[in-house]
């Protein structure tokens, strides 16, 4: 058993680049991928969502990556003194003929276009820079799956623990069948006589029509139903992979059982313990909402 939860974090560097990622789950009702890139390394956004595929079957997933450049070339600069004699020169005729009072200053010539160009070096990322990229990827992967793991062993004892609740329920409630039946004729018996004071009963009508009762109010097939669904439900619990939507879908068949039980019931006491066992199988559906 596997939870939708965990969270996992690597980081890794070359001599050019840091690389870090983190990989993050919460509960989904399917598979949905959220990734966080720098928009130069959207190229490997198809192998990444391979690679959450193949590790999550259910979950929001969100992988964010970080790569920062460590070794950074010098920009190249060009001043063209060429155009920037001219310039100078077009601006002293000026001055000479009282057109201009003052030349440019350094910072007006150089703000020209053209006479000084900065062009920065391209980024240097290679192959063995995207292999590692997806190795830290991987790592972080690594450990979300082991937390997801170790969350899932913790709701196995937690489930499994509420599934006992709900079959030892089940047992006392087996066990109170034949006496419920014995309280059916015996209360219809009391209230004939009441009825009919100082005439004698039919006993064989009265047989009849409590046995009619009985039936009505008899549990034995949703009792039956129930043991299916919680032999079915340890035995999913216990298979490998994507188990959650089947589990949910018993604990939803749990519930109808459990409804219908309470429409049949009239002691009391077994009423109160029908409530006991919605509150666990409630509990049950929460705990299986997080499971892969």
């Amino acid at each position: 058993m596997r939870s939708m939860t965990g969270y996992g974090a690597a980081e890794g560097a070359s001599p050019r680049w840091s690389v870090k990622a983190s990989v993050r789950g919460v509960n989904h009702r399917f598979l949905d991928i959220a990734l966080r890139l720098p928009e130069a390394r959207r190229a490997l956004e198809a192998e990444l969502r391979e690679r959450i595929a193949r590790a999550a079957q259910r979950g929001r997933v969100e992988l964010q990556v970080d790569a920062t450049l460590l070794l950074r070339e010098r920009p190249q600069v060009e001043l063209d003194r060429v155009l920037a004699e001219e310039i100078l020169s077009a601006f002293r005729d000026l001055e000479r003929h009282g057109q201009v009072t003052a030349g440019p200053t350094a910072g007006d010539l150089l703000r020209l276009p053209g006479v000084l160009q900065v062009s920065a070096p391209a980024e240097s990322w290679q192959e063995e820079d995207g292999a590692l990229l997806l190795q830290i990827v991987d790592r972080a992967m690594a450990q979300f799956a082991e937390a997801r793991e170790r969350e899932g062993a913790r709701l196995l004892g937690i489930v499994l623990e509420r599934l006992t609740t709900l079959e030892q329920i089940r047992s006392e409630i087996e066990d109170c069948r034949a006496q419920a039946v014995a309280e059916i004729l015996d209360n219809l018996r009391r209230r004939l006589q009441e009825l009919v004071v100082g005439q004698s009963l039919d006993e064989a009508r009265l047989a009849q029509e409590a046995a009619l009762l009985a039936d009505r109010s008899d549990v034995r097939e949703e009792l039956d139903r129930l043991a299916a669904h919680f032999a079915h439900f340890r035995e999913v619990a216990g298979e490998p992979g994507a188990i959650g939507k089947r589990l949910d879908f018993l604990v939803q068949e749990i519930f109808r059982e459990l409804n219908t039980l309470g429409s049949k019931f009239r002691d009391p006491r077994m009423l109160r313990r029908l409530l006991d066992a919605k509150s666990a199988c409630e509990q049950l559906r929460e705990q299986v909402q997080n499971v892969e």
